[in-house]
């Protein structure tokens, strides 16, 4: 399908910015144009295209009075994970907030004030996209061979999902190539999905457990008994306590090592283990380990590993 044919639905808070976006985009012949003014009212019309058949491409205002851009990203990515987003605000693409939609999936970035040539050429990027995959050969099984190839171990469920097919197409498949010797079956795999959309693809964050920074180093640290003091091994200089500025000499006697400790560069707090939050890349639900969701499906290896 050619893009210029797509739907355009513009996100945007200012309608004299919503509608001069519009007017450029009629210069580029896209003539199919939705405009809605808050996050809730562009998910639904988004949801409303997407199952009349119209896969619309998003130009979302990162700063709407209902929702943020996060959460509006997320909903439209529910609905249509390969929807192409498109994000213009007035921040630069260096701010942390610009590149966390940029890492959650957004496509482009566009900065305000909006202009024609800025727009035009995010536009032929697409369309040139567009042309690449109507004209590509059709290869349904390059994918899971990539996957199958690049992995010791696979589950079912991963290569169904990483592919957009079902699993019963997958298996099919994986028969062929079980018959042929390419993959070996091996015992079922069971993984972490997220607990709301049961996806696979799953992140892990690692944090201080008091201040939930990430901003932590690993090392070891000394205690000296005499005084009590515990830091890290690179404050005792020459061997010289960074407390009570007395020589350590002997382990055991007069000082103990603790291996594998972090610290937090940002609060200072000492823990043997950091906290590990996971997040769902698909829906952007963060969840502890004990809210994840456990599946078990078949598991395969590659006989060319």
């Amino acid at each position: 399908m050619s893009l210029q044919k797509r739907n355009i639905l513009i996100i945007e808070d200012s309608l004299a910015v919503g509608t001069l976006i519009q007017d450029f985009l009629k210069r580029l012949n896209y003539n199919n144009i939705k405009i809605c003014n808050t996050g809730r009212s562009g998910i639904q019309v988004f949801e409303e295209l997407v199952n009349s058949g119209k896969i619309p491409v998003v130009i979302l205002d990162y700063s709407l009075p209902d929702m943020n851009a996060d959460d509006i990203m997320s909903e439209i990515f529910r609905i249509r994970p390969d929807a192409k987003i498109i994000i213009e605000t007035a921040s630069e693409r260096t701010d942390d907030s610009i590149k966390n939609v940029m890492r959650q999936g957004a496509y482009q970035y566009i900065e305000k004030p909006i202009r024609f040539e800025s727009l035009k050429s995010t536009m032929e990027i697409l369309e040139e996209e567009d042309k690449i995959i109507v004209n590509a050969p059709t290869d349904n099984h390059k994918e899971m061979d990539s996957l199958l190839n690049s992995s010791t171990r696979i589950s079912l469920a991963r290569i169904s999902e990483y592919t957009g097919k079902k699993s019963e197409e997958v298996l099919e498949y994986l028969k062929e190539l079980k018959d042929k010797g390419k993959v070996i079956q091996i015992e079922s795999i069971k993984e972490i999905s997220c607990n709301i959309c049961n996806s696979v693809k799953i992140g892990q964050n690692f944090s201080c457990p008091s201040c939930n920074k990430t901003n932590f180093k690993q090392g070891r640290l000394i205690e000296h008994f005499k005084c009590g003091n515990v830091s890290v091994e690179d404050s005792y200089t020459n061997n010289i306590c960074p407390k009570c500025h007395k020589d350590i000499k002997i382990i055991g006697v007069d000082y103990k090592v603790i291996d594998n400790y972090y610290v937090c560069k940002d609060c200072g707090e000492k823990f043997p283990e950091p906290t590990i939050d996971y997040m769902c890349i698909k829906c952007n639900n963060k969840f502890k380990l004990e809210q994840a969701k456990w599946i078990t499906s078949e598991g395969f290896r590659s006989t060319n590993l």
